[in-house]
């Protein structure tokens, strides 16, 4: 049966082992979301979305349980893709990631910019060797978010294409590496909550994903960082209760652009996707 959401997002944590310019600066204290939490949260979500993206603020491998964390989203059945800056991928044991639940890892390139010189070379090393090595089925997303004059842009393109030994030109929105290995370009994000941005007619949050913050409120997208359009918390009341409630539903319609875009979304780097 189709669920109602593509995506749930979920922030195991909001601490991140890097400190990286393009990233949203929160006024949260850090907190990591505690393994009781995080069952409740993704068994509620599970119901609801088709994938669970453990993403939002913060470095998801940071998590003191993380192990723990994925053995509960195999037990309860669920499909994850995992968004890290990849820096501590080595930091567990391989076997880890061939947890059932886990569909997906999303690297984001883009950390690495903020290393000096010569450690992103080994760091890029490193990244490759854990996508070589992945198990049959994983694939692995390498994120890389600047344009083609970015000296780290071509620093990064150019050493994978070495590590995985091809030739294949980039293309506008990807190159594949392997099998199930892809190289993902995009620009970089303007975050929302600053100075009014470029028109928007409306944009997918609460329609195609939400998000469940580390401490357990809902928000509408991923990019609701600090919970400024928070909806409930589900510490307090069910999730499926939560989006089904008449603010929710109000703030879909806003969202979607049927009515006035909330102020908060002026400045969001994402625009309208009609679908």
């Amino acid at each position: 049966m189709k669920k109602n959401y593509r995506r749930a997002f979920i922030e195991i944590t909001n601490s991140c082992n890097l400190a990286c310019p393009f990233c949203a600066a929160s006024s949260r204290p850090r907190r990591e979301m505690p393994l009781a939490l995080f069952e409740k949260a993704a068994a509620q979500a599970g119901a609801l979305a088709e994938v669970v993206s453990l993403h939002l603020l913060g470095e998801p491998l940071t998590h003191s349980d993380f192990p723990a964390i994925l053995g509960a989203c195999s037990r309860l059945g669920l499909r994850v893709n995992l968004v890290t800056n990849g820096t501590l991928l080595g930091d567990y044991p391989p076997a880890l990631f061939l947890e059932k639940c886990l569909a997906q890892v999303s690297i984001s390139l883009q950390s690495l910019a903020c290393l000096p010189p010569e450690r992103r070379s080994a760091a890029l090393a490193r990244l490759a060797a854990f996508a070589l090595a992945k198990p049959p089925g994983l694939i692995v997303g390498f994120r890389l978010r600047s344009g083609e004059q970015d000296d780290f842009y071509k620093e990064a393109v150019k050493a994978l294409l070495a590590h995985f030994k091809t030739t294949a030109a980039p293309g506008p929105d990807y190159v594949r590496l392997a099998d199930g290995v892809f190289l993902n370009f995009g620009g970089l994000f303007d975050w929302p909550g600053g100075e009014r941005g470029r028109p928007k007619s409306g944009c997918l949050g609460l329609r195609h994903h939400f998000g469940v913050l580390s401490d357990g409120r809902v928000v509408p997208c991923c990019a609701d960082f600090d919970g400024a359009l928070a909806l409930g918390n589900i510490n307090e009341r069910p999730l499926a209760e939560i989006l089904s409630a008449p603010g929710a539903l109000a703030l879909k319609d806003s969202i979607a652009g049927k009515t006035a875009m909330p102020a908060y979304c002026a400045s969001c780097g994402f625009s309208a996707l009609d679908s």
